[in-house]
């Protein structure tokens, strides 16, 4: 009885394991994840790189995202079970240089399979 229920877990694992990661050329990962709200305004530097590659990313989980890009700025449910992964691109509210008005931000979107299916750079307020 106890290995049925480990049998599905370690299928799981497996699975886990053998995602293989996307490298992605000219962006220093541990700086975006430490960027953030972009109160250290790295990100923006970086953005049209992370956006020529963007093939890498599509098709990655929220989890796998997470793990390249680090947690998201902000999250934003949509419809149809879709969801939206905000990058602040530019010091926000959060930050002491932040001037009022909009900021740049990198939104991920993800279908409801739980797939990035779009990025694109808004303006925000």
């Amino acid at each position: 009885m106890k290995i049925t229920r480990i049998i599905p877990f370690a299928i799981f694992l497996i699975s886990i394991a053998c995602t293989e990661v996307p490298e992605l050329e000219n962006i220093d990962l541990k700086k975006w994840k430490e960027d953030k709200d972009a109160c250290q305004e790295y990100r923006i530097d970086v953005v049209e790189n992370l956006l020529s590659q963007k093939d890498k990313l599509r098709g990655l989980s929220q989890n796998e995202v997470i793990n390249i890009l680090g947690t998201a700025d902000k999250h934003q449910l949509y419809e149809r079970s879709q969801k939206f992964f905000i990058y602040y691109l530019n010091p926000n509210e959060n930050c002491d240089q932040y001037t009022e008005g909009y900021v740049k931000a990198l939104y991920i979107r993800f279908n409801s399979l739980d797939q990035a299916i779009d990025f694109n750079v808004q303006e925000v307020k």
